[in-house]
C-alpha cells in the first residue's frame, strides 16, 4: 500500500448518528438512521443527538428569498456567462448520449422484427431528442457556489448532548465541564451564515472582475472544528489559460494575484494588508459582521485537508469537543499562535487526531489507509482529555513525528520525504497530503520547553483535582 496516498473510508458515528464520509470509520454501537455526507456539500438538515428522553428535532430546509436573503447588495450578472457555458456543455452531453443510443446494438433493427420498423424507431427517437434539446436551450440561472449552503442547514452547531456523555463514574463532572465549554465556544449557525454571505459577496465580486479566479472556503469554518472566535480562511484559485505553463515560482505567483485582489478588497476594508510570508496571506476584516479573513492563493492542499478533517469531525461525537477544548486550553496558555513561534490551530487539531489513533487503546479513530477494528473505545471525554495532556507531555519529540497518516513516523524518515527537510526541527506534525511540517513555527528551544512543560504541568494539576479550571493557567 502506498503510505503517501491516504485512503478514504466510511464512518458511522457522529453528532447526527451514522453517516457516510470520506476517510474514517467510527464505532457506533447503536443502530441509528443513516445520513449521507459529501465533502463541502449539504444534502440534509441539521440533526442533533438528543439527550435521554429528548425527542429528535427535524429542521426543514429554509426557503431563501432570492432578492432579500443576503446582507450584501449584489447581483448575479457576473455569472451569466458561466450559466450559458453550462447549458452548452449539457447540450453536448445530450448529443453524445443520443448518438450512443441510436447506434447501440440494443436498438438494432432485427430486434424490432424488420428493418423498416427499426428505422422508424430511430427517426422517432431522433425527433424526441431534438425537441428535448431545443427546450434545453432556454437560459437557466446558475446559482453561486455558496448558495447551496445558505439554502440548507449546514451541520455547524451542536445543540444536543449525546446520550453517553455521562456514565455515573468519577469522570462525569469533568466530562460535563468539557462539553459545556465546547457548546459555548463552538461556531454558531448565525456566524456560519454570516461567513457564507461574505463568501457569496466576494465570490460574485471577484468573479465579475477576474473570470479565471475561483474562491473556496477552507479550514475550520467548513471542517466542523470552528470556534465562534475563529477566523475565516479563503483560498483563491487561479485557473491558468489553456496550454500556458507556469511562468512564476509559486510564491511570486501568489503575490502577483493577491496584489490584484488587494485593490478591490480595500473597498471593503481600507486597512487590508498583504503579508509577504513564505505562504503569502491577504488579511482583512469585514467590519459589517466583525469577521476576520485570511485569503491565500492556490494553496489547494487546504481544500483537501478540509475534507479530511470534516470526515474525522463526524467520525465520533467526542472528536469535536476534544479539539475545541485543546484549542481553548492552548490559547489560554499562549501556545496557540504560529506567529509567536508556537503551535498553529491546524497542528493542534492533527495532534488531537493522532492521539485518538495512537494514544488510546483501543483506538478511537483509525489512521489513513487503515480499516477500523471491531473493538470500541468507550472512554469518557474527561479520560480522553487527561490522556491527551499526558501523551504529549511524554512524547519522544526528538525521535518521532506526529502523523495521522502513518502513526508515529521516525524523524529521519519524515525528513527524507519532506519537500523542505530544514523545516523539521523541534516539534514535527506531518501534513498528510504534502508531507510538510505543520508545526515548523516551533523552532526556538526555549519555546519548545515552554510547550512541553505546559502539557506536563496541566496534566499533573488536572489529574489531581479532575476540575477543568486546574488545567488552565494558575494566577
Amino acid at each position: 500500500m502506498n503510505e503517501g496516498a491516504p485512503l478514504m473510508y466510511h464512518g458511522n458515528a457522529s453528532f447526527s448518528g451514522p453517516s457516510t464520509m470520506y476517510m474514517v470509520q467510527g464505532h457506533g454501537d447503536r443502530q441509528q438512521r443513516q445520513y449521507p455526507v459529501e465533502m463541502l456539500q449539504v444534502i440534509g438538515g441539521v440533526h442533533g443527538s438528543p439527550g435521554q428522553g429528548t425527542p429528535r428535532r427535524c429542521h426543514k430546509n429554509r426557503q431563501i428569498d432570492k432578492d432579500n436573503a443576503f446582507g450584501y447588495e449584489s447581483d448575479d450578472s457576473s455569472l451569466s456567462s458561466s450559466a450559458s457555458g453550462s447549458n452548452k456543455s449539457s447540450e453536448k452531453d445530450v448529443n453524445r448520449s443520443d448518438a450512443s443510443l441510436l447506434s447501440s446494438p440494443s436498438v438494432h433493427p432485427q430486434l424490432f422484427g424488420d428493418r423498416e420498423q427499426g428505422e422508424n424507431w430511430r427517426q422517432e427517437r431522433g425527433a424526441v431528442a431534438r425537441e428535448w434539446r431545443a427546450r434545453r436551450r432556454e437560459p437557466r440561472p446558475r446559482r453561486a457556489a455558496p448558495d447551496r449552503y445558505l439554502a440548507a442547514h449546514y451541520p455547524a452547531q451542536v445543540k444536543f448532548a449525546p446520550d453517553d456523555l455521562l456514565n455515573g463514574s468519577q469522570w462525569d463532572m469533568l466530562s460535563q465541564e468539557i462539553w459545556d465549554k465546547f457548546v459555548k465556544s463552538q461556531q454558531t449557525e448565525e456566524t456560519f451564515r454570516k461567513k457564507m454571505n461574505l463568501w457569496r459577496y466576494l465570490h460574485i465580486t471577484i468573479k465579475s472582475i477576474f473570470p479565471r479566479y475561483g474562491l473556496y472556503v477552507v479550514g475550520s469554518t467548513m471542517s466542523g472544528f470552528g470556534l465562534e472566535s475563529s477566523d475565516m480562511d479563503l483560498c483563491l484559485h487561479v485557473r491558468p489559460p489553456a496550454g500556458t505553463p507556469p511562468a512564476l515560482p509559486p510564491r511570486h505567483h501568489a503575490l502577483l494575484h493577491l496584489h490584484h485582489v488587494l485593490h478591490h478588497i480595500r473597498g471593503l476594508d481600507p486597512d487590508a494588508e498583504l503579508i509577504q510570508a513564505k505562504v503569502p496571506i491577504l488579511k482583512f476584516r469585514d467590519a459589517r459582521h466583525g469577521l476576520q479573513v485570511d485569503l491565500n492563493c492556490d494553496n489547494v492542499v487546504g481544500v483537501r485537508n478540509t475534507g479530511l478533517l470534516y470526515g474525522y469531525a463526524r467520525a465520533d461525537w467526542r472528536v469535536r469537543p476534544l479539539v475545541a477544548v485543546a484549542k481553548l486550553w492552548a490559547r489560554a496558555h499562549h501556545i496557540n499562535d504560529a506567529r509567536n513561534r508556537t503551535l498553529s490551530s491546524y497542528a493542534l487539531t492533527l495532534m488531537v487526531l493522532h492521539y485518538l489513533q495512537c494514544g488510546t487503546s483501543p483506538a478511537v479513530l483509525p489512521r489513513a489507509g487503515e480499516a477500523a477494528t471491531g473493538r470500541q473505545n468507550r472512554a469518557t471525554l474527561a479520560e480522553l482529555f487527561l490522556g491527551l495532556l499526558k501523551y504529549y507531555a511524554e512524547f519522544p519529540w526528538r525521535q518521532y513525528a506526529v502523523s495521522v497518516r502513518a502513526r508515529r513516523v521516525p524523524l529521519w524518515e519524515a525528513r527524507a520525504r519532506a519537500p523542505d527537510p530544514t523545516r523539521w526541527k523541534l516539534i514535527c506534525v506531518e501534513e498528510p497530503f504534502d508531507l510538510s511540517n505543520t508545526a515548523h513555527s516551533v523552532y526556538d528551544p526555549d519555546t519548545f520547553e515552554v510547550i512541553v512543560n505546559t502539557f506536563r504541568e496541566s496534566h499533573a494539576r488536572l489529574a489531581a483535582s479532575l476540575q477543568l479550571r486546574d488545567a488552565w493557567p494558575q494566577r
